[in-house]
């Protein structure tokens, strides 16, 4: 059976000897316009001088500069807030930049967004549609208080959990530039375009303004480092990017939650709330609440690329945007487009520009590259290996797509609590394309067990098909009909002793993974669907060997007519299902 993740501890600062700094000396005050910089010089005094720590007075602080507060390459050291609250304003940059620190603390205080001056996301009701144009009303608002207004992304809204995410629900998207858009009156907006069959008099939506602009953590090549007692009310970005060798991290009790009370707060971070590029692993997040973001809730991964080979040493790449990883000296996996093992891991020699716009440089290795076993391989960067992370008694919920992603190895996932995902709770997962995106080095050694998944995937989200609460499988683009694989990418996976309620459709799609396990859970379903699918709460197993769904308990609901396994014969191997029962409540 898989052990998940290892325990481990974070090292905290160590600076007896360090004096104890106050922001306000440094200009740092409520009544200012801007504190951003009067922060940045209070962060560099304890830089240079090796202070302990930097306190920061209650009060709210307003911060419009478009630079980062930064703390780089800082060691030893708390940054307390005090209870303070952060309101920024800005137009580009992260609001928090931390690089290359080491056994930091970062407590104590609360981010915001200006939404009186610039809202992230309002609520809208569709008054008027035709083919080429939707007019949308501001529910909240007599006028609109920006005139200039963006509208990226509409997504449909459900008014009783007062979140995205609604039975028969879709997203429209306009892209960072925003839509076409004329104003008819204060507070309604025609949105111009093409094929919009889909809006109807009287739906509601939440529309954003701000989708993957200024995240509030970016976060890069720092050592044990700890996030406490943090929330972040709204940011125009994803709460927290990580990338680098980032290694021992956590967070303590950081919530990303609208404040209580005002109903305008559709939406706290308009990306992911926490989103993992690339790291060297070892995270922990324990007792915190991520809600109401625009994307995923958390989203672990390395960066992958697929590369053709071009030499006796070499290899030349597709779409591998982030080549600054990719460094001399680096030890890269080559792995065959199927993700079978190659058999080859080198040292990058050099790297050389081909077409840069598209992503194409040509890698030279130390060993001689092999031949293909179809026309290209997939590159695993072993610089990066986000692995060992444990996420226990947190709380995600009625956010936009789905609550975690997992593609790394040696992760625990327990005492959770998911809630009205958008478009399902767990999704273990690999994959590369030509034109988007390459995410993973699969997935290995993952324990989920005791969490309690309600209400996951309202709006039907689905694969092959299939709506469901967890996925596992692969995208691969040698071949645009090449959905799986059958080498089990995704392996040594156990779900034991969860609550699942009211599942839409499959409790678990299954597929190019191998050693899967679900025991000891039980399923829940007492809610109808407006339309009810013959395959809810039952199994879809495909392109995986060594599956077992073992001693799991149905509480009987005539909403599951056919709880059970289903399987592709040709492509499953020692598929076990056994001591499964349904019982009365």
């Amino acid at each position: 059976m898989p052990t998940g993740a290892k325990e481990f501890s974070i090292d905290q600062p160590s600076n007896p000897g360090g004096s104890v700094v106050r922001a306000a000396d440094f200009g740092v005050s409520a009544d200012a316009a801007d504190n951003v910089d009067a922060l940045n010089r209070a962060l560099e005094h304890c830089r240079k001088n090796g202070a302990a720590k930097l306190v920061v007075a209650p009060g709210t602080y307003r911060m419009t500069a478009d630079r980062p507060v930064n703390l780089e390459r800082m060691r030893d050291f708390i940054f307390d807030g005090g209870g303070a609250t952060f309101v920024w304003h800005k137009k580009r940059e992260a609001n928090f930049r931390l690089n290359g620190c080491e056994r930091i603390v970062m407590r104590n205080f609360k981010m915001d967004w200006d939404w009186e001056k610039d809202p992230l996301a309002s609520l809208v009701e569709v008054v008027g549609a035709s083919a080429g144009h939707v007019d949308f009303r501001f529910n909240d608002y007599e006028t609109f208080p920006r005139r200039d207004v963006r509208v990226i992304v509409v997504s449909s809204y459900d008014p009783a959990t007062k979140s995205v995410g609604i039975e028969g629900g879709f997203d429209c998207f306009a892209g960072q530039h925003g839509a076409e858009t004329e104003w008819l009156s204060g507070n309604v907006l025609r949105m111009h375009g093409k094929n919009l069959p889909l809006f109807r008099k009287g739906q509601l939506f939440r529309m954003q303004h701000y989708y993957y602009n200024m995240d509030g953590f970016a976060m890069s090549d720092n050592r044990h480092l700890t996030l406490e007692d943090i929330d972040i009310y709204s940011c125009a970005g994803s709460a927290f990017v990580i990338s680098g060798v980032q290694q021992y991290w956590e967070f303590r009790r950081v919530n990303i939650a609208a404040p209580e009370g005002m109903a305008r707060r559709l939406i706290t971070c308009a990306g992911d709330h926490c989103h993992i590029r690339r790291s060297r692993g070892f995270f922990r997040m324990e007792d915190c609440e991520f809600s109401l973001g625009a994307d995923d809730c958390l989203n672990a991964h390395d960066t992958s690329g697929y590369a053709e080979k071009s030499g006796t040493h070499s290899v030349t790449t597709r779409n591998v945007t982030s080549i600054d990883t990719f460094r001399p000296g680096a030890p890269v996996e080559l792995r065959h487009g199927d993700y079978s093992p190659a058999g080859f891991r080198s040292a990058i020699r050099s790297i050389r520009p081909v077409d840069e716009e598209k992503g194409m440089y040509e890698i030279t290795f130390e060993e001689p590259v092999p031949e293909p076993v179809d026309c290209g391989f997939v590159l695993f960067n072993w610089t990066y290996d986000t692995r060992n992370i444990i996420v226990r008694n947190c709380f995600f919920h009625d956010n936009r797509a789905r609550g975690v992603l997992l593609l790394g190895r040696d992760i625990t996932l327990e005492n959770n609590h998911f809630r009205h995902n958008d478009m399902g709770a767990v999704k273990i997962e690999t994959g590369y394309t030509f034109n988007l995106w390459s995410e993973g080095y699969g997935a290995d050694n993952i324990v989920v067990r005791n969490n309690r998944f309600d209400s996951v995937n309202p709006r039907g989200a689905g694969s092959d098909g299939k709506a469901r609460d967890i996925y596992m499988g692969v995208y691969m683009e040698t071949d645009p009909s090449t959905l799986r694989t059958d080498y089990p990418i995704l392996s040594n996976i156990l779900f034991e002793n969860n609550t699942f309620k009211d599942s839409y459709g499959l409790v678990a799609f299954i597929s190019s993974a191998g050693n899967v396990t679900f025991r000891d859970n039980t399923f829940v379903n007492p809610t109808p669907r407006r339309e009810p699918l013959p395959c809810r709460a039952a199994f879809y197993v495909t392109n995986a060997n060594g599956v077992r769904i073992v001693n799991n308990r149905y509480i009987a609901s005539p909403n599951v007519p056919n709880p059970g396994v289903y399987a592709d014969p040709d492509s499953v191997k020692g598929l076990v299902a056994a001591g499964n029962t349904v019982v009365s409540e």
